[in-house]
């Protein structure tokens, strides 16, 4: 069998390749810590300063930490690396109900833009809404007290405290 070499060069590989290829390596979409992990722009991130300690003796070093209500509103998670590091007791919970006045409006005002620009979407502006959450969140803790640090969590209309033990 006598192959051409020039032909070969015009050819791309799904051209010589029966079945077609793809590029080798993991898909984002394929990857577990994307898929299942916790998304960074929905919780709070803090910037812890203290080393915390647990009455075995396991400790979590100062550095950044998600901080992450489960989902039962019981429990306030340090998350680092899409792993749960530290987990705390929520002492208080405060949840404020959401105006539906309120919610009709930002529809109504929202089906307003899109009809306004419906046909030049160059010129609408960008959705800020994404922005307004990530501002509206927020996590601090705090050793005012000398018996306990205090951990509180904002996200959205709700507010947690926890307190963790020194």
């Amino acid at each position: 069998m006598i192959i051409d070499c020039n032909m070969l060069a015009l050819n791309t590989p799904e051209d010589i390749l029966p079945y077609p290829a793809t590029k080798s390596g993991l898909l984002d979409e394929d990857k577990g810590y994307i898929k299942y992990g916790y998304p960074s722009s929905s919780y709070p991130i803090l910037n812890m300063p203290y080393i915390l300690e647990d009455y075995d003796g396991n400790n979590i070093p100062p550095g950044h930490y998600m901080i992450v209500l489960s989902p039962d509103r019981k429990t306030l998670y340090f998350v680092e690396s899409n792993k749960i590091k530290a987990s705390v007791p929520v002492a208080k919970l405060v949840e404020k109900t959401v105006n539906e006045y309120e919610e009709r409006e930002k529809i109504k005002e929202r089906e307003k833009l899109e009809k306004k620009y419906k046909n030049n979407k160059r010129r609408k502006p960008l959705d800020q809404t994404e922005r307004k959450k990530q501002a509206d969140m927020e996590a601090s803790i705090n050793d005012s007290n000398p018996e306990y640090y205090v951990l509180k969590y904002r996200n959205g209309n709700i507010q947690a405290t926890g307190y963790i033990l020194k």
